[in-house]
């Protein structure tokens, strides 16, 4: 299961899976995908009447169901920044976005403006009119787009495109007037105001800016608001490649916690049959004793942990907090 878990993530960025870890069905694990949850353990437990708490939770935690608990967890990673238009706001756009991390795409029709000379940041320089978006672009579901073309016309005709597909943020430059004729247009055609809604444009954080550079600023001001306003858990590429790798033994994930524990809610750490380890729940004592624990794993479990210096029953941690780690066998 955990290894369809990366394979998805690595092509769409974003992956929503759960976990009933008390209740009828516990142990049960599904992938949640285009609004339904596929089982990913042949346990045949319903999911349906869990399907709705699941979309509607955008965060990694705990959701209680009557009496049944889930795990919901948001996988991330690889955020891609698609800059539509080559323009002169679009360069600093791209630079300051390679900054944060983002795999930065820029498409344009004009050869002579996407140029590395122009571009040095870039990992793509998609040439091609904008017609051509959909062919030259693929899906993704951890997208940033920014629509920055030269005109009204190229506007419409790739947020037409953008609609349709899955994003984490859409923003479009351009007047009042210009948003305005887009999106009576977009209407027009069939795309709903809840739709439509969804849109930031005007582009950017409202902070005065006049300057290309200022005006990228506030772009990627509101990206980072939005990327940051759910919680998704630090995704560990090492606990994906051992997976992958077809590395058995135990998973062990951070459910709860509570005080200043030194890692969050979805941390994980996959304890190998060969004892080698891969990722982290926390470091120091903490994974010392889940890496002991994890040896007498046979089924899912879940432990609490005291990271306090306070009595004789805990790790003896000076951060402080509690976690609770669920155990995972995994083959």
């Amino acid at each position: 299961m955990y290894k369809r878990i990366y394979q998805l993530l690595e092509e769409k960025g974003k992956v929503k899976s759960a976990a009933v870890i008390k209740g009828q069905g516990r142990g049960s694990r599904c992938i949640f995908f285009k609004d339904r949850c596929i089982s990913s353990d042949g346990s045949g437990f319903d999911w349906k009447p869990f399907e709705k708490v699941i979309a509607d939770t955008l965060d990694t935690k705990v959701v209680s169901v009557g009496d049944t608990d889930i795990f919901i967890e948001i996988y991330l990673r690889n955020p891609r920044l698609v800059i539509l238009g080559a323009g002169h706001v679009s360069q600093p756009v791209a630079h300051i976005g390679k900054m944060l991390g983002f795999h930065v795409i820029v498409m344009d029709d004009r050869k002579d403006f996407l140029t590395r000379e122009r571009f040095p940041d870039a990992d793509e320089l998609v040439i091609g009119s904008f017609e051509e978006f959909s062919e030259k672009i693929p899906l993704y579901e951890n997208a940033y787009y920014v629509v920055i073309t030269r005109g009204h016309k190229g506007d419409t005709i790739c947020a037409r495109q953008i609609l349709k597909r899955p994003y984490a943020y859409f923003g479009m430059i351009g007047s009042k007037n210009k948003v305005r004729l887009t999106r009576e247009k977009l209407l027009q055609e069939g795309f709903t105001e809840e739709k439509l809604n969804t849109v930031y444009s005007p582009i950017g954080l409202p902070i005065g800016g006049q300057l290309p550079e200022e005006i990228a600023i506030s772009i990627l001001a509101q990206i980072v608001q939005v990327k940051n306003k759910n919680y998704a858990a630090f995704t560990d590429e090492k606990v994906g490649e051992a997976v992958c790798k077809g590395r058995s033994g135990v998973m062990a994930t951070i459910i709860k916690k509570s005080g200043s524990s030194p890692r969050g809610v979805g941390s994980k750490m996959l304890i190998a049959q060969d004892g080698n380890c891969y990722g982290s729940v926390g470091g120091g004592s903490v994974e010392y004793q889940a890496v002991k624990d994890a040896l007498k794993v046979d089924s899912m479990q879940i432990r609490n942990y005291n990271l306090s210096i306070n009595d004789d029953k805990n790790l003896g941690m000076i951060c402080g907090g509690r976690v609770e780690i669920l155990f995972e066998r995994i083959v």
